[in-house]
């Protein structure tokens, strides 16, 4: 029995009690020191939940504590309510705190709002779990794989492990995310480059080109080359060809057409432009900015098709129209002065009536050559043709016709087909025409670009002078003289009428024309006659 040093006596309940927990807590003592002299043990935590103080033990065997330290990742000795017990280096790093501070602080503060259910799982049931923390001065997060493991509740019940930064792993995945997609994203340009390609080359109707800001050529393809005949590996890298015409060169017009295009998006023109061989051409040009997807201007692009054809049809159907127009005025014109001069000098209103239809008929034919020419000329061999086919009845040998092939302009044509239809009339009524020994001969030359034509009868009634000039011999002269810049001599000798028609191709005639020829200020209209 233990007693009291002091008096000797035997100790109360109360002081037994107290002696018994002094004795367990000097056993605990005794394994305590025991197991830091072990290496088992390298701090002590004394007080409670509210005081807790935690103690490093310098003097312990720190082998595995350097290799502890020494690791890259971090490593923790965590309490059930999240106190941090111990952290390595790596650990301070990573979270930006001092040990000092570290030691005792809650892991909970380092932890975002948005893994702290996963963080409270990990306390709970221990495992791994990746998580979205942030540095002590919360500049910035960065994502870690927690893994904890619950020791012996014998032992305390703590938990131990390892935090992982996956920073690096996260910046590795992206970069080969990235990478990868870099190359699908370059497989799919090759692809659509090469779709693109295809089209461009398919588009031969149209010159596809495009520059970049020096004005080097980046684009040129197969409808370029087909239509302005340079190749492109004449081309690419090069400055554009001058395909403008000298005119549009002195103007600026390149320049005015790329500010413009700048200024309003798009710049759609049509003008002469000259092919590597110097051949003008009439084009139609839409050109474009070349902008990056950040909106940066690298070039210019331009489309350019060949309308030449076009141009010159549209030249031609305003030619028809305006001659057209020209035509019928001076047909009415015509009507007019025949019905009016027919109806005033005839003997009587039958024979005027008569007269008047023969005429009308005349100009009716002649219009019809016109027509099937679309009122582009005649050959003079039909004009003839036409006057005096109503009288070659059953002898066609006694009207002999003949020269070389003279295609007239349409005012002309129609000046010797009235003159024409005139003297067959005459001829038919008074001259050759009207017995049946009579003979026609109607010949004509060219000198030049000087028209002669005769008209001479033979075998007919014995001819004699009129006391007065007839509307018919003033028709023949004055359309003649106007349409014609010409002369007209008629002789009544009295073997027969003779007419002698003069008239230069190069004066005769207004009609359109079906080709267009370059002068300075561009195409041109020329008479074919």
């Amino acid at each position: 029995m233990v007693k009291n040093s002091l008096t000797s006596e035997p100790p109360t309940l109360s002081q037994a009690r107290e002696i018994s927990e002094l004795r367990d807590q000097l056993a605990e003592a005794l394994e305590t020191l025991e197991a830091i002299r072990n290496g088992e043990v390298d701090a002590v935590v004394v007080g409670g939940p509210d005081n807790r103080q935690v103690y490093t033990l310098e003097s312990a065997d720190r082998s595995y504590r350097q290799l502890i330290e020494q690791m890259t990742d971090g490593a923790l000795m965590i309490s059930q309510e999240g106190a941090v017990l111990y952290g390595n280096r790596a650990l301070a790093e990573m979270v930006g705190a001092p040990a000092s501070r570290l030691t005792g602080a809650q892991f909970a503060t380092f932890v975002t709002p948005g893994s702290s259910a996963d963080f409270a799982r990990l306390l709970k049931n221990g495992g791994k779990a990746e998580l979205v923390l942030t540095r002590a001065d919360r500049a910035e997060t960065f994502v870690a794989q927690l893994s904890l493991t619950r020791t012996d509740p014998g032992d305390g019940g703590f938990l131990c492990g390892v935090l992982t930064d996956l920073t690096s792993t996260y910046s590795q995945a992206r970069e080969i995310a990235e990478a990868k997609s870099a190359l699908a994203v370059e497989a799919a340009h090759r692809e659509s480059d090469e779709r693109y390609r295809l089209i461009l080359e398919g588009a031969s109707d149209y010159a596809i080109m495009a520059t970049d800001l020096d004005e080097r050529v980046t684009i040129w393809n197969a409808g370029a080359r087909q239509i302005l005949g340079w190749d492109a590996t004449e081309l690419i890298g090069r400055r554009f060809p001058a395909i403008w015409t000298p005119d549009d060169r002195a103007a600026g017009a390149d320049d005015h057409e790329r500010a413009h295009c700048l200024a309003s998006g798009r710049s759609e023109v049509e003008r002469w432009h000259l092919r590597k061989d110097g051949e003008p051409f009439w084009a139609h040009t839409l050109m474009m900015p070349l902008r990056k997807d950040d909106g940066r201007l690298i070039g210019f692009l331009k489309i350019l098709r060949d309308r030449t054809e076009q141009r010159v049809a549209d030249e031609k159907q305003s030619l028809l129209v305006n001659e057209l127009n020209h035509r019928v005025k001076n047909t009415l014109a015509t009507v007019q002065s025949i019905a009016a001069q027919t109806m005033r000098s005839a003997p009587s209103a039958e024979q005027g009536r008569a007269a008047l239809e023969e005429r009308l008929l005349a100009l009716s034919k002649a219009h019809d050559v016109l027509t099937r020419e679309s009122w582009e000329g005649a050959e003079l061999s039909e004009i003839v043709a036409v006057a005096v086919s109503p009288y070659l009845g059953a002898d066609p040998a006694r009207i002999v016709t003949g020269g070389p092939g003279i295609r007239l302009a349409p005012g002309m044509a129609l000046a010797i087909a009235m003159a024409l239809q005139e003297l067959a009339t005459n001829a038919a009524k008074y001259g050759a025409l009207s017995v049946p020994e009579g003979r026609l001969s109607i010949h004509w030359t060219l000198d030049a670009d000087l028209i002669a034509l005769r008209w001479e009868e033979t075998g007919g009634p014995l001819v004699v002078p009129p006391l007065r000039r007839s509307f018919g011999s003033r028709l023949i002269e004055r359309s003649l003289s106007a349409e014609l810049g010409g002369e007209a001599a008629i002789t009544f000798a009295p073997t027969g009428v003779i007419c002698r028609i003069t008239a230069r191709l190069a004066t005769a005639g207004k009609g359109p024309s079906g080709t267009l020829a370059w002068s300075p200020k561009g195409y041109v209209p020329v008479d074919l006659g």
